[in-house]
């Protein structure tokens, strides 16, 4: 099927091809095989940080997808930390 990048971020994040959840922080749930956000490098576990520049970190799905739909650049960079990495500095902290 045809990878297309949507022309707005209304449908963010699901037109790109991730889920959103937790209640604050907000974590990314599912990452679609082959979409836009894994080829961006996005994973299940990620804690999204911020939205082009802005904090989110501590902001529900709701208001983080609130900020990204508003956002001129399609779609919008995204920062994220992996849970996968946290939990591998948690067992190894003198890294």
């Amino acid at each position: 099927e045809e990878n297309y990048m949507p022309s707005s971020n209304q449908g963010w994040p699901e037109d790109f091809g991730f889920q959103l959840g937790g209640n604050g922080p907000s974590y990314i749930l599912s990452v679609e095989e082959g979409s836009s956000a894994h080829l961006a490098g996005l994973q299940a576990g990620d804690q999204v940080l911020e939205i082009e520049g802005h904090d989110v970190s501590m902001l529900c799905p709701q208001a983080v997808i609130a900020i990204a739909q508003t956002q001129k650049n399609i779609p919008p960079s995204i920062g994220v930390v992996s849970r996968i990495q946290q939990v591998l500095q948690l067992l190894n902290p003198q890294q």
